[in-house]
């Protein structure tokens, strides 16, 4: 008799648990790896799968401009370079307030050199 495991989803990685279908039963991120094969351990994949962040520059700028829906105008400190930015989740969630003037970080894709995601504000 095997037990299947579910991920509880919206959850943090390293808080999240895995629930069992045997009563009771709750498994700790620690005992999680024993649910991996070893084939897939060797790939080096974990129960919970997350989106790494590869390729990203991050660049710091002053912000130029305010635009509707949470877009900004930032100008890159490296070059003269203006690109549009975003805010990223994790500052819309904590209702962090980004002015003209204020100096932030970027992350922006080498696919794309003109749009970017603010990730930070400096004081």
């Amino acid at each position: 008799f095997h037990s299947i495991a579910v991920l509880l989803i919206g959850v943090h990685s390293s808080s999240a648990f895995v629930v069992t279908r045997t009563p009771g039963a709750v498994m700790m991120p620690q005992q999680q790896q024993q649910l991996i094969s070893p084939a897939t351990q060797q790939r080096g994949c974990s129960a919970i799968a997350m989106k790494e962040k590869k390729d990203v520059l991050e660049l710091e700028g002053v912000v130029l401009e305010s635009l509707p829906n949470a877009n900004f105008r930032v100008q890159l400190d490296d070059t003269e370079q203006v690109i549009l930015a975003h805010v990223s989740g994790k500052i819309r969630k904590n209702y962090i307030k980004i002015l003209v003037g204020d100096h932030v970080t970027c992350e922006i894709s080498p696919y794309d050199l003109t749009k970017g995601r603010i990730t930070f504000r400096r004081r």
